[in-house]
């Protein structure tokens, strides 16, 4: 009975040292929590403000704006994970017209399997290859669907109608044999006017049907690395 008081003091002390800690610890984190808080806000006003100023620089024509807002709704162009696609565009206000280059993938990088089938004999799954033919109109069918869809993604983004033409190409960088340096092969060079590409019916249309109608000039096989003729495009 001596010995309690003693003892309740001491447990007294360690729990006021012990609460001390926790108020410090406490404040500590709150002070975090505001400072973080602070850093968010400030992260969202100045990207409020970014995106503010791109519209009114957009509603200008500023070419910077049109160029990033562009680049924007390309970024966002979703296509299948082992297919890279890039985009290079540049606008130029005098004719309002944008200069689009994109480069897909080369031959070697899409699937050339046409199904698979069971062999019995060997209880093994195994590939069936496409056809040459088959390879050949499957890898010309992707370089015309993406010309199509690279015009189409950017007509219907730009709802302010800042661009009224686009100058696209489309092809893939590969190993030159005779070189061994790195080169640049076209497939598609054309000329699409805001206009006439709005006019088609594009859940109707063949792309290759398309792209002549356009007056695009197209590789004869792409497949085959053979590049596009650039003479006689329609230029918008």
């Amino acid at each position: 009975m001596q010995r309690l008081p003693e003892r309740r003091r001491r447990l007294e002390e360690q729990y006021a040292a012990q609460e001390q800690l926790r108020q410090q610890a406490l404040e500590q984190a709150v002070t975090r929590y505001k400072d973080a808080c602070a850093q968010r806000d400030q992260e969202i006003a100045e990207h409020n403000a970014s995106v503010d100023q791109l519209i009114a620089n957009l509603s200008y024509g500023v070419v910077d704006a049109v160029q990033e807002y562009i680049g924007i709704v390309l970024a966002n162009s979703v296509y299948p994970e082992d297919f890279d696609v890039d985009h290079q565009a540049e606008f130029d206000p005098d004719t309002a017209e944008l200069s689009i280059r994109v480069l897909i993938p080369g031959p070697d990088n899409v699937p050339t399997i046409k199904s698979y089938r069971y062999v019995k004999a060997s209880d093994e799954i195994t590939p069936v290859a496409l056809s040459q033919k088959d390879s050949k109109d499957r890898y010309a069918g992707i370089v015309h669907q993406v010309a199509l869809r690279t015009l189409h993604e950017v007509f219907e983004a730009d709802r302010r109608g800042l661009v009224q033409s686009i100058a696209l190409e489309v092809g893939t960088e590969t190993i030159n044999p005779a070189t061994g340096n790195e080169t640049y092969i076209p497939f598609v060079a054309v000329g699409a006017p805001r206009d006439s590409f709005s006019e088609l019916e594009l859940a109707a249309v063949t792309p290759s049907a398309t792209l002549e109608h356009l007056g695009a000039a197209v590789s004869k096989n792409p497949l085959g690395l053979v590049p596009a003729s650039g003479s006689g495009i329609r230029r918008s």
